[in-house]
Order: structure tokens, then C-alpha cells, then sequence
């Protein structure tokens, strides 16, 4: 049995696509996608052939690797996580930009409108309503399992707010409050989200609170 079913997935849960949006693409139905998935069924080959070469990904691995969420995010060289639309609509928007060096003045001043004013920007292609920040890794270990950054790499994010806390479970985000800025993966059990650093560290998620929630939006990467 090949990881093609488990990797569709994968990808579905990084570009933020339904089952119906993904069969749509490659002119195939709801129910194939939900077959492949739930290893009922194998695509025929020329249909692995066109999901790989859409989403960039090398055969072989697409195939036969359980591919990991970073390593889905490191195969496109454009901003990863955009969809194709939005990559060709080019919307351009010019968003704050926070070197590594100023990581910790962020963090002090992460409520202070004024400051986000004296910082440098980029330009990068979004249609988002809502507010972006970039960010520059520096310390890969504060970094949750799973997520092989390198220092340099430019991370895109978007404000969690009510219009989008519904697709970010399973993806890459950020907490910062008057304690710091922690790092993890939103998780959702019973109900609940939290921010999870890994099996042990987990953060509450309190939406009407001074904390600022943050989501991966796309990643710019100095190795791609």
C-alpha cells in the first residue's frame, strides 16, 4: 500500500482545502478523495502523477514517504500555504517585517500600534482581510516537533481572530502575552484548543484575553 492516501490528506490540511475543493482540482469526486484517504482505494497512476506535479512534490515521495507537514511546506518555492488562485490573482500586500534582533521588542510592545510603524516590511502576495506579520526564525529549539526551520527562514503569519479560528487546528502557531512568546501546534480536544509545544507543553487558548494569537500563513525558506 502506498502513502498517497495519507499524504492527500496532509496536503488538504496544509493549503486548508475540503475533500470536495481537492477532487475539484483534478476533476475527480468527493467521495474519491474520501476513498484514497480512508485507503479504500488507490488513485490510478496518471492521477498521482497530476497531484504530484501540482503541488511540486517528487514522485517517489509522494508515493512512498509519509510525508511531514514541514516537508510538504519546503516543496513549493513560492509562499507555501497561498492557494493556487491566490498565487496567480497577485494580490500584493506590504506587511511588518521583525528581524530575529527584534524578537524581544516585539514582545514587550506586541499591544503598541506605534511600534509596528517603525519596523521594516515585505512585500508578499495574500488576499487576507486580516492582519499579517512576518517573522525570521532564529532558535530553531523553540520550535514544536516536527517543524525543521532554519535559522533565517521568514515565517508569514496571520492574527487568529473569530473569521479564521475554524482552520487552524493542526497548523504551526504563536501565543504571545505579557509572559513571552511560546510556539506550538493548535490542537483541539473536546471542544477545547490549546497551543501544544509537544506531548508535555500545552497552552491554553483564550481568545478574549491580551494574548495575541498568531497562525502560519506561509514561509519563506533561504534553503528552497
Amino acid at each position: 500500500m502506498t502513502q498517497v492516501g495519507k499524504n492527500i490528506k496532509k496536503i488538504r490540511n496544509v493549503r486548508s482545502l475540503s475533500q470536495q475543493a481537492f477532487a475539484d482540482l483534478f476533476e475527480l469526486t468527493r467521495g474519491n478523495i474520501s476513498s484514497y484517504e480512508e485507503f479504500r482505494a488507490e488513485p490510478k497512476i496518471e492521477v498521482i502523477v497530476r497531484i504530484a506535479k501540482y503541488f511540486g512534490i517528487p514522485l517517489a515521495d509522494f508515493i512512498e514517504k509519509d510525508l511531514s507537514v514541514n516537508e510538504l511546506l519546503h516543496y513549493n518555492a513560492e509562499l507555501v500555504l497561498e492557494t493556487e488562485k491566490l498565487k496567480i490573482a497577485q494580490q500584493l500586500q506590504k506587511i511588518p517585517y521583525i528581524p530575529a534582533l527584534y524578537i524581544n521588542d516585539y514582545v514587550e510592545h506586541y499591544k503598541d500600534d506605534s511600534f509596528f510603524s517603525q519596523l521594516p516590511y515585505i512585500v508578499v502576495p495574500s488576499s487576507s482581510k486580516l492582519k499579517l506579520l512576518a517573522l525570521e526564525v532564529e532558535n530553531q529549539e523553540s520550535m514544536p516537533e516536527g517543524f525543521n526551520f532554519h535559522n533565517g527562514d521568514i515565517l508569514v503569519m496571520e492574527i487568529v481572530e473569530k473569521e479564521n479560528i475554524h482552520r487552524i487546528v493542526e497548523k504551526l502557531g504563536i501565543m504571545i502575552d505579557a509572559g513571552g512568546m511560546k510556539t506550538g501546534i493548535y490542537k483541539e480536544k473536546e471542544g477545547k484548543l490549546s497551543l501544544s509545544l509537544n506531548e508535555w507543553v500545552e497552552y491554553p487558548f483564550v481568545m478574549d484575553t491580551d494574548a495575541q494569537y498568531w497562525v502560519l500563513r506561509a514561509l519563506y525558506s533561504k534553503n528552497l
